[in-house]
């Protein structure tokens, strides 16, 4: 069904019919919604769903037509596998975080730059693996 749901957008999609859709669901502790404009928000209070591969998150059939992604504040752990393969260009990340999991950001071509906030503690191997337009990496310094 998923399939079908994909080949059909994306039909429409190359034709230029525009249909207003979001979609929705939740990881972990969070939810995510992805709108129109191809912004994937996650939000809530805690962490997000660890992956054991790229197909199982809910915006995987869209990860293509991700513009940018906005984790919201009280969102503390980003899981594994949650982007890999995303379009989006820009990342805006919460003071809440801190953890970004194995392959996290893996193969996000596109994105550009991305701020690590100073409340982010762990940084599991390989999350930011394969960022070919990358240009910076911040990360945020604790204030003692």
């Amino acid at each position: 069904m998923k399939k079908l749901q994909s080949l059909i957008l994306a039909i429409l999609w190359n034709t230029g019919i525009v249909l207003c859709t979001t979609y929705s669901g939740k990881t972990g502790d969070c939810t995510w919604t992805l709108d129109d404009d191809g912004v994937l928000t996650i939000s809530g209070t805690g962490a997000m769903k660890n992956y054991s591969n790229t197909t199982e998150t809910g915006w995987y059939s869209y990860r293509k037509s991700i513009e940018s992604i906005v984790v919201e504040e009280g969102v503390t752990s980003i899981g594994m596998y949650a982007f890999v393969g995303c379009t989006a260009r820009t990342c805006s990340l919460p003071k809440s975080l801190t953890s970004i999991s194995t392959y996290a950001f893996s193969s996000c071509t596109y994105l550009t730059s991305i701020e690590i906030p100073a409340g982010v503690v762990t940084l599991n191997i390989y999350c930011f693996k394969v960022l070919y337009s990358a240009q910076k990496c911040n990360f945020r310094r604790r204030k003692s």
